[in-house]
C-alpha cells in the first residue's frame, strides 16, 4: 500500500481476487474493529463484521468480487459503515463510519415528525377554540372539545367529564371515538371507588399523565383492558379550570406508548384552561341577561369558615357589604362591623336622683363603656383589649387564606376589607357563576344570599358550597324576575358597555371609600387589592368613569365611549 493511502483519513483494505487481505491502513482496522497484524492474510469474508443482509460477502462470491457500494449496519459494531469495492488486478475496499450522519438524519427524521404531528394538534386545538367560542352551554363546550379531538389522526377516543361534587364524582357529558367498551368501563368506574386518572387530575387540579396504560396498576383493570383492546396505549387528563375552579375534566387516549410530547400537554393544557373559561364565562352571561335569576339563601356551619371564627372570637356581628371577585379566584370582601354578635350593649352607670351617676366604693371610676382605656386612683390609664373592634384586623389576618386586610373606616359604621383566597362558601359560589347579594356572619354560621341563572342547578350550587364546609342547609329559593325599566335599564345598558375590568375597578374604588370626601382609600391603597399597578387603576378607573358620565349625559345614542 502506497504512502498516501495509509494515511487516508478513510479505510483502505487491499485484498486478492479470492478476498485474502494483503494489507490495510489503520483507519480500516479501528473502523472495522480489528488490527493491522490481526488482519492481514486473513480472508475478509471472515474479518469484516457481519450485517444483516451480509453484502460483503457477496460481493468475494465464488465466482470473482464485483464491483459495488452500499451502506449497511453492523450490529457487532453498532456502527453504519459505507463501503465501496472496485476491483482491477486487485481489490480495493474503502470504509467509512457513517453512524454520526445516520443519527443526525434519525433525529432529524424524529424532529420533523414531531414537528408535523404538533402543527396537526395546534390546527386542532386552534379549531375547537374557534368553536368554543359560540357554545351556549356546558354540554356544548364537552361536546364541541370531544368530538373535535376523539377519533382524530393523533388521538382515537376522547371524552369530558363534569364535576358532580363532591370532587371525587365525574359524570361523562360526551365522548367521541370508536372504543364504546371503553366508554362503558369508565361510566361504570364513576360510580365506585376506584380511581380514574381524571378523577386525580379534578380532585387535584392538575394534569395526570399515564405513558403506558397497561403497566400502569394506578388505572382500573378494567380500563386497561379496554383501553389495550383497542390499542390504546397511553392517555392525557387534562382539568378544566378557571380561576381556581375545576369545573371538569378533558381526557385524550393515543395509540402510541408515550404518546404526549410536552409541546403536546402544554397545547392540551391551554385547551382545557380555555374551555374552563368557556364554562364560567356561559354561567356569568346568563346571570348578566337572563330576566329572571333564582335567589338561593343557605346557611354554612363549620368554625373554619374565617368571618365565622372571627366573629366567635371577638363576640361581633359581620355583614358583607359587597364583593369582587379579583379574576384569580380571590374575592374581595367587604366586611360591616355591627357590634355584639347576641345583641346586647354595655349597661349605664346607675344614675341617682340628683342626676349624677354612681360610682364603684373602691374608688375607681366605672368601666368605660367605650371598651378604649381605664383610669386608676395614681392617675394613670390603661388601654383596654376587650373591646370586640379593637384588633379585628389583625385576628382576620392571622386566617389562612385571608389577605389584605385594612380599615376602610374604623368609627361609626366600621368598614373592613379582607381578600379571601381559600376555599369559603363566598368563593366558591362566585366561582361557580353566582353573585353574592349578602351575607351575615356570626359566632355560629354564615348565612348566605346568592342569586344564579334560572337554568343552574341549585342542587350543585347547594353541594359546591357543602363541599368546602362541615355542614349546609338550603333555607329558601325563589324566582325573580327582572324589569327592564328606569335605573335598572340604565344600570344593564351601562353594563354591556363596561369590560369587565372597568366594572371591577369601579365597583372596588365604590366598596373602598375612594370616592368618599375625604377619601377611605388611596388610589394605591385600591390598586394594591386589585394586584395591579396605580396607572393601571386610573386607566381603567378613568375610562369607566367616562361611560358612567357619557350614558347619563349622552344624547347622541353613537357616541364612541369606549
Amino acid at each position: 500500500m502506497n504512502e498516501p493511502l495509509k494515511h487516508a483519513p478513510v479505510g483502505v483494505i487491499e485484498t486478492t481476487t479470492d478476498g485474502v487481505i494483503t494489507d490495510l491502513n489503520e483507519r480500516a482496522a479501528e473502523t472495522i474493529g480489528t488490527s493491522r497484524e490481526a488482519a492481514m492474510g486473513t480472508d475478509i469474508r471472515e474479518t469484516f463484521p457481519r450485517s444483516a443482509t451480509g453484502t460483503i460477502r457477496e460481493a468475494f462470491a465464488d465466482e470473482g468480487p464485483t464491483e459495488r457500494s452500499f451502506e449497511e449496519y453492523y450490529p457487532r459494531r453498532e456502527r453504519w459503515l459505507a463501503v465501496d469495492v472496485h476491483v482491477g488486478d486487485s481489490v480495493v475496499v474503502y470504509v467509512r463510519d457513517r453512524t454520526d450522519r445516520r443519527e443526525s438524519e434519525r433525529t432529524l427524521d424524529r424532529l420533523e415528525q414531531r414537528l408535523d404531528r404538533v402543527r396537526q394538534i395546534d390546527g386542532l386545538i386552534v379549531a375547537v377554540l374557534g368553536s368554543l367560542v359560540s357554545a351556549s352551554d356546558r354540554t356544548e363546550v364537552a361536546e364541541t372539545v370531544a368530538s373535535r379531538l376523539g377519533g382524530t389522526d393523533p388521538y382515537t377516543f376522547a371524552w369530558v367529564g363534569d364535576r358532580d361534587f363532591p370532587a371525587d364524582r365525574l359524570r361523562v357529558l360526551a365522548a367521541a371515538g370508536d372504543a364504546p367498551d371503553l366508554r362503558a368501563g369508565i361510566d361504570d368506574h364513576l360510580g365506585t371507588g376506584e380511581g380514574l386518572p381524571e378523577q386525580a387530575a379534578v380532585a387535584a387540579g392538575e394534569t395526570q399523565l399515564v405513558d403506558a396504560i397497561a403497566d400502569d396498576e394506578t388505572v382500573p383493570q378494567g380500563i386497561r383492558h379496554a383501553a389495550f383492546g383497542h390499542g390504546l396505549q397511553s392517555a392525557l387528563a387534562v382539568p378544566l379550570e378557571y380561576q381556581g375552579t375545576v369545573h371538569g375534566v378533558v381526557s385524550v387516549y393515543s395509540r402510541q406508548e408515550g404518546g404526549f410530547s410536552e409541546q403536546e400537554r402544554v397545547g392540551l393544557e391551554t385547551l382545557g384552561s380555555v374551555a374552563g373559561f368557556a364554562i364560567h364565562a356561559i354561567r356569568q352571561e346568563g346571570l348578566l341577561v337572563t330576566d329572571t335569576v333564582t335567589e338561593v339563601t343557605l346557611e354554612a356551619r363549620d368554625d373554619r369558615i374565617p368571618f365565622v371564627s372571627v366573629a366567635r372570637e371577638r363576640d361581633v356581628r359581620l355583614s358583607l357589604d359587597g364583593v369582587v371577585p379579583r379574576g384569580d379566584g380571590s374575592v374581595v370582601c367587604y366586611l360591616a362591623v355591627d357590634g355584639s354578635a347576641d345583641g346586647a350593649t354595655a349597661e349605664p352607670a346607675a344614675e341617682r336622683a340628683d342626676g349624677t351617676t354612681e360610682e364603684p366604693t373602691d374608688g375607681t371610676t366605672e368601666e368605660p363603656t367605650d371598651g378604649t382605656t381605664e383610669e386608676h386612683t395614681d392617675g394613670t390609664t390603661e388601654e383596654r383589649t376587650d373591646d370586640p373592634i379593637v384588633c379585628l384586623d389583625e385576628a382576620l389576618s392571622a386566617h389562612e387564606g385571608i389577605t389584605d386586610v385594612r380599615w376602610i373606616h374604623e368609627e361609626n359604621d366600621p368598614l373592613l376589607q379582607a381578600t379571601v383566597t381559600g376555599e369559603t362558601p363566598v368563593t366558591t359560589l362566585t366561582a361557580w357563576g353566582a353573585t353574592v347579594s349578602s351575607a351575615e356572619y356570626d359566632g355560629e354560621s354564615a348565612r348566605i344570599v346568592a342569586e344564579a341563572p334560572p337554568d343552574e342547578e341549585v342542587r350543585r350550587l347547594v353541594e359546591a358550597v357543602d363541599a368546602t364546609v362541615a355542614e349546609t342547609d338550603l333555607l329558601a329559593t325563589s324566582e325573580t324576575a327582572r324589569t327592564q325599566e328606569g335605573a335598572e335599564a340604565f344600570r344593564n345598558a351601562l353594563a354591556e358597555r363596561l369590560t369587565e375590568k372597568q366594572r371591577t375597578v369601579l365597583r372596588t374604588a365604590s366598596l373602598s371609600g375612594y370616592f368618599e370626601s375625604p377619601r377611605d382609600s388611596t388610589a394605591e391603597e385600591v390598586a394594591e387589592t386589585l394586584d395591579i399597578t396605580g396607572p393601571t387603576l386610573l386607566y381603567h378607573l378613568r375610562r369607566a368613569q367616562r361611560k358612567l358620565v357619557a350614558s347619563f349625559l349622552e344624547t347622541d345614542p353613537g357616541t364612541d365611549i369606549s
